[in-house]
């Protein structure tokens, strides 16, 4: 489904979308303030980095505080985690601050913690059916949310780029990135299915352990129709993980799949190519045009 009334604004510039700098790096991976370790109930002496989270995440083994990104879109996933009552999928159990430091909010210091889930990363080799389950579970439990007000207002390269991908909000880039995106673009068309919250990353974010239902963690939160999730999951698979391209078939959900297909790549691309804009690039996004080219040139073909 194209921008609805209310559903977004694409009259903003991409100028205005803030990356992290160095500062902000630095003040992540320099751990939790006093102030919030305090708040969470933990000791300071206690506190190790966790593998993974880009080395700005912590615990003492019962607690993991963690930054956040957006701080309504952190309250607002709290809230629903709050009331999870899913059996088929865990979900991280939000830790309150101190009321006296957290004053109405789950964070203080630009932090928020939450209890320590049990599992390790799914083997994206071996358990991809798995990230499907999980996705279909985790969809189906937060299908009935209202879209949430805090989605007018993100400014980040992937909200941009949702914006790119679904409101015609004009990408910038690198050449290259641009190419994909140009081609891409005309092959857009109306998706008339109903809108929900949906996982905007869920392929690196589900935990496996044994005799517990998959966990799905790190929540960025978009309102479209479910099926985008598995999409960009898929994409994700074999433009970054070397996964056959057969899977796009495979994973197939719903008459609308190739036109999600072409919204996932939009996705990813458009904010690849904000960052490129900034030369930003860092890590798989350098070569993600180069890897991202033949998976465009094979939904191009289906759509």
């Amino acid at each position: 489904m194209d921008a609805q009334p209310g559903g977004g604004r694409t009259d903003r510039p991409s100028d205005a979308i803030r990356l992290f700098d160095d500062r902000d790096f630095a003040w992540r991976r320099a751990g939790p303030t006093p102030r919030a370790v305090r708040a969470f109930g933990v000791r300071a002496d206690d506190l190790g980095g966790l593998p993974g989270g880009a080395g700005c995440t912590w615990t003492d083994g019962r607690v993991v505080l963690k930054p956040v990104g957006y701080r309504p879109e952190h309250d607002w996933v709290c809230g629903v985690y709050t009331g999870w009552a899913g059996d088929d999928v865990r979900v991280p159990e939000p830790v309150a601050p101190a009321a006296e430091l957290g004053r109405g909010s789950w964070s203080v210091d630009g932090w928020g913690a939450h209890v320590f889930v049990p599992g390790r990363d799914a083997d994206l080799d071996r358990e991809l059916d798995l990230v499907r389950d999980a996705s279909d579970a985790f969809h189906a439990c937060v299908a009935d949310l209202p879209r949430p007000d805090f989605l007018e207002e993100r400014q980040d390269p992937w909200a941009f780029a949702d914006r790119v991908a679904w409101e015609h909000a004009p990408p910038v880039g690198d050449p290259e990135t641009l190419d994909l995106i140009t081609a891409l673009t005309p092959r857009l068309r109306p998706v008339p299915a109903a809108e929900q919250p949906v996982h905007g990353d869920i392929l690196p974010n589900v935990l496996v352990a044994d005799g517990r239902p998959p966990a799905v963690i790190d929540w960025p939160v978009y309102f479209r129709p479910a099926g985008l999730a598995p999409a960009i999951a898929v994409t994700d698979a074999v433009t970054f993980r070397g996964a056959p391209v057969g899977l796009l078939d495979a994973w197939r959900t719903g008459e609308h799949w190739d036109q999600l297909l072409v919204r996932a790549l939009l996705y990813r691309l458009g904010a690849t190519g904000l960052i490129a804009s900034r030369n930003r690039l860092m890590g798989a996004l350098v070569t993600h045009a180069e890897r991202a080219r033949p998976v465009v040139e094979a939904v191009l073909a289906r759509a």
